[in-house]
């Protein structure tokens, strides 16, 4: 078949330089950077692709808007050396010293489309009337940008299934939007999707978020790095009909069905250093006294206590707005992840032109990650990858696109996604996967509980081919099945091989720390299979 033959089956074929996947602060800070180091030099075309409306939908929209920096008395070593405890030594330095030289110039570039920061030791934090959500602020300005460039295309509403390396060195991005397959002709791809905490049936993260990145750079040849590595935010509503939202009260008691004062009993000092600095502990002893019954109807109590603060005003606001009740059932939810794929120093991937930006880069946080820096890591790896995707076009990319495509594999691609009968499921498969995880691989894992989820996760990656997709809206939802159930078992083997317990990876029958385990797991895929070294 010939590659104008490809439209027979796509429909829409588009060429761009560069094509950007995934609307959170990182895609839209990339673009945003690229603007700023483009202007006057060369004329760009570049494609965003959003999930959902641009911008909206995603982890920053609902964050608390703050990144750490080396602001306030706050030294780029104190950051360095802090960011490095936190992750327990297994982080790659240099990414933790690129985020500390130039985590105050990324930040306040943002100044420049409008939005005001206020200076704390270590923070700089959103200033917005929004108590709730002021991360959104930081959406809506790098949006108005985005809508208001001509040279920007947008693809909202839009899911990709694949990208695809030509033999020309360009990329082939296969997406679907409605009932529409759109092929997208690159130089350059950046995946900035997400992380991975929604392969648990408790998160904080936006629903839309599935992998999808973790999945597709499996598939085109890039190594992952600490996925066993899963941040779990103790205080999470865990009130029925809620959603899991971290509720981060700083005062307060915590207890179990017995009234014991968790904070106590497992020696915390208070609830609010319990839930900024052991967060993994409190983690821990929450779901041990569930374990052994001590919980009140599946969770734990929190009777709440006014006091000043950031973190009890948001939380608050979040209870008048989910209309919670005294005490609030909470229980830990999944809420940011350490492991994503493996970069240079300089961010810069194994495969020419493909970069990958946010939450789905892996060893800058190690075991765990500090507060403040999900936020920071976002503006920071896009700042650095829009730099070097302007080198990369000027001095290694200068061809005109060709039709390198395989025409062979986007077929193929079509065809896994053809409409067909099945026995399955995808969106009950799916939260299968997420109830298994949660349950076998969470916040307490063992080597009989990993092993358990492995052989399920396994026997549902062998009759994937009995899934049923009946129309365009099972096909979404049957690559996000792919995407989580990938990742799971890429989180699942990890936890398996590091038979010890650092930062947020605890394991039951290997409760302490190895030193011979200060190194990292990395994951590739090949004729699909999962391949593990260390």
């Amino acid at each position: 078949m010939s590659f104008s033959g490809v439209l027979t089956i796509i429909g829409n074929v588009l060429k761009v330089d560069v094509v950007v996947v995934g609307s959170g602060l990182a895609g839209l800070s990339t673009t945003y950077f690229l603007g700023k180091y483009l202007s006057g030099r060369q004329r760009l075309r570049a494609a965003i692709i959003s999930k959902s409306s641009l911008g909206y939908g995603t982890s920053t929209y609902y964050s608390a808007g703050a990144f750490r920096c080396p602001v306030g008395g706050y030294s780029e070593e104190d950051y360095v050396r802090e960011v490095l405890d936190g992750g327990r030594y297994i982080n790659n330095e240099l990414l933790v010293r690129l985020l500390a030289e130039r985590s105050v110039e990324a930040v306040t570039s943002l100044e420049a489309l409008g939005v005001r920061f206020n200076i704390s030791r270590g923070m700089l934090r959103v200033v917005s009337n929004d108590r709730l959500f002021p991360g959104k602020e930081l959406v809506l300005a790098l949006r108005n940008y985005v809508l208001s460039r001509d040279w920007i295309k947008i693809l909202d509403n839009t899911h990709v299934l694949d990208v695809i390396l030509g033999s020309d060195g360009s990329f082939y991005t296969l997406c679907l939007s409605s009932s529409n397959y759109t092929l997208i002709n690159s130089k350059v791809v950046v995946l900035g999707t997400g992380g991975a905490s929604n392969i648990f049936i408790r998160s904080d993260n936006p629903q839309q978020l599935t992998c999808d990145g973790h999945r597709i750079s499996l598939r085109i040849g890039l190594p992952l790095i600490d996925m066993e590595f899963v941040q779990f935010f103790p205080l999470g509503i865990a009130e029925e009909g809620k959603p899991s939202f971290m509720i981060p009260f700083t005062n307060g008691k915590l207890v179990n069905r017995l009234g014991e004062d968790l904070i106590s009993k497992y020696q915390l000092e208070s609830l609010g250093k319990a839930i900024i600095y052991y967060r993994d502990r409190l983690s821990r002893s929450m779901m041990l006294e569930v374990r052994v019954g001590n919980d009140v109807k599946g969770a734990l109590a929190l009777y709440p206590e006014t006091v000043e603060g950031e973190l009890t005003s948001f939380a608050y606001e979040l209870m008048k707005k989910l209309r919670l009740g005294k005490p609030v059932k909470v229980l830990p939810t999944a809420h940011f992840s350490m492991g994503g794929v493996e970069v240079s120093a300089d961010l810069n991937t194994l495969i020419d032109g493909l970069y990958v930006v946010g939450e789905l880069v892996g060893g800058i946080h190690g075991a765990n990650r500090l507060g403040g820096n999900a936020l920071t890591g976002c503006v920071v790896t896009s700042m650095k990858v829009a730099e070097n995707v302007v080198k990369y076009l000027g001095e290694k990319f200068n061809d005109r696109l060709t039709d390198g495509v395989d025409v062979r594999e986007v077929k193929h691609i079509v065809e896994r996604y053809s409409l067909r009968e099945g026995v399955y499921v995808a969106e009950r498969l799916k939260d299968d996967i997420r109830k298994l995880m949660w349950a076998n691989v969470g916040v307490l894992r063992s080597d009989e509980s990993i092993r358990k989820c492995i052989d399920w996760l396994n026997d549902v990656y062998e009759n994937l081919s009995r899934v049923r997709i009946g129309n365009y809206s099972d096909i979404v939802r049957y690559s996000e099945l792919e995407n989580i159930l990938l990742t799971s078992l890429a989180v699942s083997h990890s936890a398996l091989l590091r038979t010890e317990s650092r930062g947020s990876h605890f394991r039951t029958d290997y409760p302490e720390e190895d030193v011979k385990w200060r190194k990292n797991i990395r994951i590739t895929y090949h004729d699909g299979k999962l391949r593990y070294s260390i």
